[in-house]
């Protein structure tokens, strides 16, 4: 795997959750069934899915940013090294290729 691929995932695992956010109950989180409660109007229901899509951006961000030591994990930042099942480093531009990524 390469790094853009681990990026492209990371994206698409984001996307895929959202999605079931937004599915409400049918979506099986408890995030969705929450939203299903708050009976809310069409516009009011896109606009928090569109919060909660920011907010798992910059979370997602954070993290690699975290694993990259650009920023801090907790009180500690330091470099961090992800490697594949075969070996190969995906670090060194993670948080740059996301950046690229993210409706920003």
């Amino acid at each position: 795997m390469h790094a853009k691929k681990f990026i492209d995932d990371v994206v698409a695992s984001n996307a895929s959750l959202l999605a079931l956010y937004a599915q409400g109950r049918q979506g099986q989180t408890r995030l969705g069934t929450l939203l299903d409660g708050m009976a809310l109007a069409g516009g009011q229901r896109q606009q928090i899915l569109a919060l909660i899509k920011l907010a798992i951006d910059d979370a997602t961000y954070q993290l690699v940013c975290g694993i990259e030591g650009s920023a801090s994990l907790g009180d500690s930042q330091q470099d961090y090294t992800l490697l594949d099942e075969e070996g190969n480093t995906l670090t060194g531009a993670l948080d740059a290729l996301l950046y690229d990524r993210l409706d920003t």
